[in-house]
């Protein structure tokens, strides 16, 4: 990727080489790519089939390598005649501007331009997603098509608009949207240009353009701003908007438009230094659909468990909990600590041991330990406590027991600290019971990683009054617009077979680092687990895990609805919490990003419509999966109804 993240549109030229050695003379090298029309203008759009072909291309030559021999025909973005219109209500010109409008695609995919861009002018334009499509299904090389629009009309804003008037037409991002239903599958080769102006329109609006594919912004010289030394600089607002932009128009600076470009890429560098540590520890990972881990079912990696031991806030936050865990038993001595009668011998348990058997030590149990975070928390709580304890270290992988083995026989050498090699469900009874359990096994929706499965086998080595941390945890769910996440779902579609786990990539749950989204009613919360569970087996109930329920949202404003998004709140132990929550997430926690539900059909929903979901957590004796399904604004189908897309096992 070029170092730089700003274009410079320039009007026309005769070919790329003569205009990239022009950009370069001028001091201009560091600009990512250069804009420039693809065809001279036309001063008589209604042309008749022998002008049609008489007119010849802006780039005449198609000499596309710079001197050294590198091909520049990546730097440039070529632009469409801005008389084509092919909705035109004049039969002529609609002819015509599709007859020039292929013409121009033509010679842009044979410069092996990336990226072509077309402006977007009404809310209906059949005609050109018809000519849009076909080029893109029947063109061998792959061309980007870059659709320019306006962030907003003035009737956008609040005190805009005629009266009986169709909002939509004057609502650029309808135009858009519009077009890309039209276009269907072929819309993914779609990107969006978006023409800033001096007034940005609401916050609201803003987040739903953010919601697209955005490739680039588009800003005149015009709408900056002259610091007190007489540089350009953008307003707080237009600073915000983070994305690749192309500057236009006619530069007054006396020192060129080399002071856009270095002040453009100065906000970039200021931003980047400014990301939070979960920005930071997710570059790279943004919008990109991830299978949701499945610790049961798979030994996760080294690098994995690597990741997940750099968020010191959740260490942080768990070791607190334990803390006071500890406190909360030593305030209450009588239903607390154990004789040796209490617990069967030792001796015949599946584990290595060190250190004294005392009586007066709590004994907490680390269920699915990893590589150790959670012992070293568990010891450093213990003696900030002044409270002794005697650890149980749980794990089934055999490649995290081999970490295990070493720890113990090094910097847990004189610890109280024992190895339990196998899975949590199936522990020995012979096992003395835990006064807390300490466990990390949370999905991106809380329970979708299987901890109430998990805790609900270990529950008969609990205590009757026995602590787990987390005690508690809900999920929330929030339906979503995000056109990138529902194009990049539909693309799996190729890549399903009878090898993967995902079968229907439009009824699978991903894990998703959203970035290109907006949610358009708060989350409401879904799924309450708590344990220990009072009608566990233990206590001769048999109620299991699986959950139903309905909720209702109310779109904030006109949409696309492509599915949801899911997040949980989790109490380890009192007031401490971890949460994804988007209202009130735990400050630089990055171990989860938010788990997507999509929908098959993106569905447009109208501001103030509700939007009523039915969400199934559906348990049998091998697998855990969930359904969902709307009833409005339109009742779609069952979504992964018996598992048939995704399923996580037991």
């Amino acid at each position: 990727m070029h170092s730089s993240l700003v274009g410079l549109r320039i009007s026309q030229t005769e070919d790329l080489k003569t205009a990239y050695t022009d950009v370069v003379s001028m001091g201009y090298c560091r600009y990512a790519f250069v804009g420039s029309d693809l065809f001279q203008h036309s001063d008589t759009p209604k042309l008749t089939d022998e002008k049609i072909e008489a007119i010849l291309p802006a780039i005449r030559s198609d000499q596309i390598h710079s001197d050294a021999g590198d091909s520049i025909a990546g730097n440039f973005v070529g632009y469409v005649s801005s008389w084509i219109d092919c909705d035109a209500p004049d039969a002529a010109l609609r002819t015509a501007s599709e007859k020039c409008l292929l013409k121009e695609l033509n010679w842009a995919a044979h410069l092996a331009l990336r990226v072509v861009c077309i402006s977007l002018r009404r809310l209906t334009n059949p005609n050109l997603a018809r000519i849009l499509t076909s080029f893109t299904i029947t063109e061998y090389a792959p061309v980007r098509i870059w659709i320019s629009v306006p962030m907003s009309l003035l009737e956008d804003f609040p005190d805009g608009g005629e009266e009986g008037e169709d909002p939509r037409e004057s609502s650029p991002w309808h135009w858009w949207t519009q077009l890309v239903i039209l276009a269907g599958d072929t819309s993914e080769s779609f990107g969006l240009l978006l023409e800033l102006g001096a007034d940005l329109p609401s916050e609201s609006v803003i987040r739903r353009w953010l919601s697209e594919p955005v490739s680039c912004l588009s800003l005149s010289t015009d709408i900056f701003l002259l610091n007190s030394k007489g540089y350009p600089v953008l307003s707080g607002p237009h600073q915000s908007l983070n994305s690749q932009i192309i500057v236009h128009g006619e530069c007054k600076h006396e020192r060129g438009l080399t002071v856009f470009q270095q002040y453009i890429n100065w906000l970039w560098k200021t931003a980047n230094e400014n990301k939070t540590p979960y920005e930071k520890h997710s570059r790279g990972l943004e919008d990109q659909l991830q299978e949701p881990l499945q610790p049961l079912q798979d030994n996760l990696s080294s690098t994995t468990y690597g990741v997940f031991e750099m968020d010191s806030y959740k260490y942080t936050a768990y070791e607190e909990a334990i803390y006071m865990a500890l406190l909360d038993r030593r305030k209450n001595p009588g239903s607390v600590f154990f004789t040796s009668e209490d617990f069967p011998p030792l001796t015949d348990a599946p584990m290595r041991t060190n250190g004294a058997y005392t009586t007066d030590k709590q004994v907490i149990f680390i269920l699915g330990a990893g590589r150790g975070p959670f012992v070293a928390a568990s010891l450093q709580a213990s003696e900030r406590s002044g409270c002794p304890v005697r650890i149980y270290v749980v794990e089934k992988n055999p490649n995290a027991l081999l970490t295990l083995r070493h720890r113990l026989e090094t910097e847990w050498k004189d610890r109280d600290v024992h190895l339990v090699p196998g899975d949590m469900r199936w522990l020995s009874t012979d096992l003395e019971k835990a006064d807390i359990f300490v466990s990390e096994l949370l999905g991106s929706f809380g329970d979708n990683e299987l901890s109430p499965e998990c805790l609900d086998g270990a529950q008969h080595l609990l205590k009757d009054n026995g602590i787990s941390i987390p005690s508690s945890y809900t999920s929330y769910i929030a339906p979503l617009q995000s056109l990138r996440i529902h194009q990049e779902a539909a693309c799996h579609r190729d890549i399903c077979s009878a090898n993967t786990r995902v079968q229907k990539p439009l009824e699978t749950p991903y894990v998703v680092r959203l970035q290109n989204f907006q949610l358009l009613d708060d989350p409401k919360a879904a799924f309450t687990f708590t344990h220990p569970r009072k009608d566990s087996p233990i206590s001769g109930l048999t109620g299991d895990n699986s959950r139903f329920t309905t909720l209702t949202f109310t779109a904030s404003q006109d949409a696309m609805l492509h599915g949801f998004a899911g997040y949980f709140d989790a109490v380890l132990f009192g007031k401490i919490d971890l949460s994804t929550h988007p209202h009130h997430h735990s400050p630089n926690m990055f171990s989860w990003f938010p788990l997507v539900f999509p929908l098959e059909t993106s569905v447009p929903v109208r501001t103030g419509e509700q939007i009523v979901l039915h969400l199934w957590r559906c348990v049998s004796t091998r697998h855990v999966w969930y359904e969902w399904a709307l009833t409005a604004p339109v009742t779609t189908k069952v979504h992964n109804a018996a598992g048939s897309a995704y399923k996580i096992g037991l």
